[in-house]
């Protein structure tokens, strides 16, 4: 089987449906070699994951994916960050903050659902979840309720964005992220850029922005990116000095059709070369913090 690399994965510490230990194992049964958890706001799920990872012979990344708005459109953008070990515990504080934000909105979420007469309540959503409430909780509990027959028909009627019942959050801008990403020894990367703009050169633009004020890489690969977009992210990337990243975005059985390591009808292959580039840069991050903690410590 030929080695896989996914760095785009979730557990159930957020929106996944297979605990840590079970993702790292069926990844590892997948073929995977090289593997990142970005689990929503939470690096939670690493150290459980690690564990397995280091019994079976797979090479882990911590990781989280994070919800921000870019300025000024407030649109919704999400930044994968990746680190070598767990990150600070200054990050982690920074974490919870979101965390907070995600469960205010969840409250109102929850109002607003009951408002259209859909009668769930807090208990309900809050047992379909492991640790963390996200909307896939909500859309199990209204399939449950058989107020809709499916995860997709919750989304596109009530959850999904502008949606009946659809919240926003109060999400930190993206140059703020940038900046506590940079500022924890970690690795930036714009999450699956297709969902920012369908037009190619919007999207070109909006990377080239963001790639002077920190960003690090793009994810080139993933089950939404058409083959003939995948190609101008890497040319993109390529000429801004931008590494590549890619990954499935696994969530186990919220997320059916998408397979670990080879996302939809397996079309995604995610290239040594991301591999070679994420190792390297982390490297290369940890090496240059060693270098300015030594130079504090002589000064």
């Amino acid at each position: 089987m030929h080695p896989l690399i996914d760095l785009h994965s979730h557990t159930d510490f957020s929106d996944g449906t297979f605990a840590p230990a079970a993702l790292v194992q069926h990844a590892a049964e997948s073929g995977i070699t090289l593997l990142a958890v970005t689990d929503h706001d939470t690096v939670d799920s690493y150290l459980p994951a690690l564990e397995e990872a280091q019994r079976l012979g797979i090479q882990l990344l911590c990781g989280v994916e994070l919800s921000t708005h870019a300025e000024p459109s407030e649109r919704s953008v999400h930044l994968l960050g990746y680190f070598s070990t767990l990150p600070p515990q200054s990050f982690c504080n920074w974490l919870r903050k979101l965390q907070e934000g995600r469960r205010e909105r969840n409250i109102e979420l929850l109002a607003r659902l009951r408002s259209l007469g859909l009668e769930l309540t807090w208990d309900e959503v809050q047992r379909l979840a492991q640790r963390q409430v996200g909307r896939p909780h909500f859309a199990q509990a209204l399939v449950a309720r058989g107020y809709v027959s499916s995860l997709r028909e919750a989304f596109d009627r009530y959850l999904g964005e502008g949606a009946a019942a659809w919240v926003e959050r109060d999400e930190p801008p993206l140059t703020e992220t940038l900046a506590a990403l940079r500022e924890a020894e970690g690795v930036s990367s714009l999450a699956h850029p297709v969902r920012i703009a369908n037009d190619a050169e919007a999207l070109g633009e909006f990377i080239a922005q963001y790639a002077t004020l920190g960003l690090d890489a793009v994810e080139c690969f993933h089950p939404e990116i058409s083959p003939e977009l995948s190609q101008y992210l890497v040319q993109t990337a390529s000429e801004l000095g931008l590494g590549i990243t890619g990954g499935s975005d696994f969530h186990g059985a919220n997320k059916p059709g998408i397979a670990i390591g080879t996302g939809k009808n397996q079309s995604l292959c995610v290239p040594k070369a991301v591999e070679e580039w994420i190792i390297a840069k982390l490297g290369a991050v940890a090496a240059k913090d060693e270098r300015c903690r030594s130079s504090r410590n002589e000064g």
